[in-house]
């Protein structure tokens, strides 16, 4: 998509939104936001007029609009939420268009624990996590709407979870909770499912209402085969009108855009959705050698090999656009929600690197479209009272080249090397991959009683991969030989409550079928094209596998209470890790699912110590024993340096996380967090005999984080300019630990590679007024230009400035 087609659209759509805004105001209405103390949003609030019979409730947002009450006279509305001290406040006659913002305080002496009844879906599904005893994180992204970030930066700061990228925006990553792969979904569905130009470090934050972090067990509703648990992105849905749109520019010709909007006709329930993004970047920062870790840039000099002090990457240009359309209808007899959509996303990506920093590519790149219609249906009282019905299928289509056109290698200085070995032309490569993919996804949950005490979950996911290649020099169409993968996973979970809902438990099992086969040319050929040997091979395998999962919870007291999970769960090879990328990954066919029975036990503790400010601290251990562990290693092939993955027979992982948040009215807010993780071959023998112990047996995994955390701390001002404004600046710091690129148990320690601790400051400074509608934001990454680094000496970007605008129109 190019740039101008992106901002026709954005245009077109912001124009669409604000008209469908407009559509909706009334002569005479009363509204506002209901907040704590602390700034956050209180939904579900109710709010009435009274001598009017008008109520109405407030959103996610704490947002409420009440319409059509008498003009001619002064009256009183009510506003009371679940856990607040009820307030009544007047409204004078004459008045048009009133705005009131509301501030509710906490009620000591309110029920801790309420059934929700009749709640909107995202009220409900935030009540079920409360009240589970999964070890869950759940992270507002409204609080960093202003930030110049993707969601991938935001997730950086959550306990247990480390993301190891490669380079600067677009690149690849690695995303583990606790050590453990786990999988990342968008609205319950997996992200696998959206195209390569869907992905963390390309959602901006203003997509997002906000992120669900499971460590270890992971609820049933997340159909899928998350090992060390699951990430849940949940976009902006909103039955009211509103857009939010952002634009941000920033270092090494960063351009990023985000827009989303709803409109929901008040008469006849059709209802418009809307989510686009666009990403552009040169990504042309500055790699800086660094001799004392045996990081060393290489240039070629009349023929022989020299190292410099530093160089700009030169390919490495990023390039990504999303569009989403939904449109349906909502409240209906027959369904909450039934929407179709359709999504097109596309991207370009070169790429500057392989798996080693002077694997320097001067003519690679990858370009893919995607295009994707959905449908999805859900209905509170689906047949039978309290029978709950979440139905979402797509089918997706995704068109992927990757292509190599330069004639000669190249080094850092942007030219082709001269060296012995590239004075022959290298031969330019460019295949296509066509990938078909087909997901369907049926979630019920039933409710024995009205209090939802005792509750039963049943999730069917069924997803197959279809991929066809063809060389587009030779023109050899491999679409005989197609890789194919496919899914079952079927979960099954019984949530109860005991004892006054202190207790709370989940017992679920679940079901998982692999199936998986490619087809091969083995024949081989003299030079008058003669069959000498081989065949065309169908190779295929297929595994079967069940596993248990239980999670408690125990509210002790009011405010603090113990949790304990266990289960035993698989993560399937994906294509990507069979098959490989044509480009700086490739396919292991050998790879075998990974197993792990995981422990998990915590405290939490979340108190108001007065009236002005709160205290939550949250502390985590874990225990995984995993067979069949899968990591990443590099290998080289035909000269050049690639990524795989493998296994590795068996890992035993444990460690802690902790973080304390702290909050005083609505001025200062600070987390501080760590997370400790180690990861040791627990692979005693060689062999069956058990008679030689491996080497690496009882010794770290080279190559992984193990101690890292970070800390936030935010000061707020509000009203200080003008009334309806705020001022917040933001401290942000990220700390990780040094750890070996090799086995610690070969060689002296001197002789070891490792990448260096580092630490990562940065900052933000945001004004926005008329009660958060217009935005503007600055904001400076790592400070210091510190040198980081996640994988395989491969630096990330220093030193950056970043400016963001955005409006917000309900």
């Amino acid at each position: 998509m190019k740039p101008i087609y992106f901002l026709i659209l954005l245009f077109t759509s912001s124009l669409f939104s604000t008209t469908a805004v407009g559509q909706v105001k009334q002569s005479r209405t009363v509204s506002g936001y209901v907040k704590d103390v602390f700034g956050s949003a209180i939904s579900n609030a109710t709010i009435t007029l009274e001598d009017g019979n008008i109520a109405t409730q407030t959103d996610y947002d704490g947002y409420y609009k009440l319409e059509n009450y008498p003009q001619d006279k002064s009256s009183f509305i009510t506003i009371g939420a679940v856990g607040y001290v009820r307030q009544r406040m007047p409204i004078a006659a004459g008045e048009k268009n009133v705005i009131l913002d509301v501030q509710l305080k906490e009620d000591r002496k309110a029920i801790q624990e309420v059934a929700v009844i009749g709640k909107s879906e995202n009220e409900r599904h935030m009540h079920e996590i409360r009240r589970s005893g999964f070890d869950v994180t759940v992270i507002d992204l409204n609080r960093h709407a202003n930030e110049a970030a993707n969601v991938t930066q935001v997730l950086k700061r959550a306990t247990g979870v480390t993301i190891r990228e490669d380079g600067g925006l677009g690149s690849n990553f690695v995303f583990r909770i606790n050590g453990l792969d786990a999988k990342i979904f968008i609205d319950g569905v997996p992200m696998d499912n959206f195209g390569s130009s869907m992905s963390l470090n390309n959602i901006p934050v203003n997509l997002v209402d906000r992120v669900e972090v499971y460590k270890g067990v992971v609820p049933a509703f997340l159909g899928s085969d998350a090992l060390g648990g699951a990430v849940n992105i949940i976009t902006k849905r909103r039955a009211r009108p509103f857009m939010d749109l952002s634009y941000t520019i920033g270092s090494f010709n960063t351009h990023q855009s985000a827009l989303v909007g709803t409109f929901t006709d008040p008469k006849t329930k059709l209802s418009f959705r809307l989510n686009a993004f666009y990403n552009y970047s040169d990504n042309n920062y500055t790699m800086y050698s660094q001799e004392k870790y045996n990081i060393q840039l290489e240039n070629t000099i009349n023929g022989e090999s020299d190292y410099i002090a530093k160089a700009k990457r030169f390919n490495d240009r990023y390039q990504s656009g999303m569009g989403q359309l939904e449109v349906g209808v909502r409240d209906q007899s027959w369904a909450d929600q039934f929407y179709l959509g359709l999504t097109y996303s596309q991207n370009h990506k070169a790429n500057q690197l392989g798996a080693s920093i002077n694997s320097v590519k001067g003519g690679q790149w990858s370009e893919s479209n995607y295009w994707m219609p959905t449908l999805s249906y859900k209905k509170s009282d689906f047949l039978i009272n309290r029978l709950y019905t979440d139905i979402y299928t797509s089918y997706s289509f995704d068109t992927r080249h990757a292509r190599d056109t330069a004639s000669y290698s190249y080094d850092w200085s942007g030219k082709w090397t001269t060296h012995e070995t590239a004075t022959k032309p290298n031969e330019e490569s460019h295949v296509r991959y066509k990938l078909d993919n087909y997901l369907a996804r049926v979630n019920l949950n039933y409710d024995f009683d009205a209090a939802r005490t005792q509750s039963l979950n049943l999730n069917y996911n069924f997803n197959t991969n279809h991929q066809k290649e063809v060389d587009m020099i030779t023109g050899y169409d491999q679409s005989g030989l197609p890789s194919n993968l496919g899914r079952h996973i079927v979960g099954l979970s019984w949530q109860n409550q005991w004892f006054d809902k202190r207790l709370s438990n989940v017992l679920g099992f679940k079901y998982y079928r692999l199936d998986a086969s490619k087809d091969v040319d083995e024949r081989k050929y003299n030079g008058n094209q003669e069959l000498l040997s081989g065949e065309l091979m169908h190779y295929k395998k297929d595994w079967n596998f069940y596993s248990i999962n239980i999670a408690s919870r125990y509210r002790i007291t009011a405010d603090g209470g113990w949790k304990l999970s266990y289960e035993r769960a698989y993560n399937l090879p994906s294509m990507f890790q069979l098959f490989g990328d044509g480009q700086n990954y490739i396919g292991n066919w050998d790879l075998k699912p990974e197993r792990s029975d995981n422990v998990n036990t915590g405290f939490y503790y979340n108190t108001f110590l007065n009236e002005s400010s709160f205290l939550n601290i949250d502390v985590n251990g874990f225990y995984r024993l995993a067979a069949d562990y899968i990591n990443s290693k590099v290998v080289a092939q035909n000269g050049s340096d690639y990524f795989q993955y493998y296994n590795i027979p068996g890992v035993k992982l444990y460690g802690f996380s902790a973080e304390v948040k702290y909050g005083y009215k609505d001025l200062i807010a600070v987390t501080v967090n760590g997370s400790y993780d180690k990861a040791i071959d627990n692979k005693k023998y060689t062999d069956d005999t058990n008679q030689q112990v491996r080497l690496a047996y009882g010794y770290q995994l080279a190559n992984r984080p193990w101690t890292y955390g970070s800390m936030d701390v935010s000061l707020i001002q509000n009203d200080w300019f003008q009334k309806g404004s705020r001022v917040q600046l933001s401290y942000l710091g990220q700390y990780t630990h040094w750890f070996f690129l090799s086995e610690a148990h070969l060689g002296s320690l001197a002789s070891k590679d490792h990448i260096p601790s580092q630490t990562i400051h940065s900052a933000v400074l945001s004004y926005s007024w008329d009660r958060n509608r217009y935005n503007i934001s600055c904001e400076a990454r790592n400070l210091t230009d510190e040198r980081a680094y996640d994988n395989f000496r491969l630096q990330k970007p220093g030193r950056a400035f970043y400016l963001k605008l955005r409006l917000s129109l309900m």
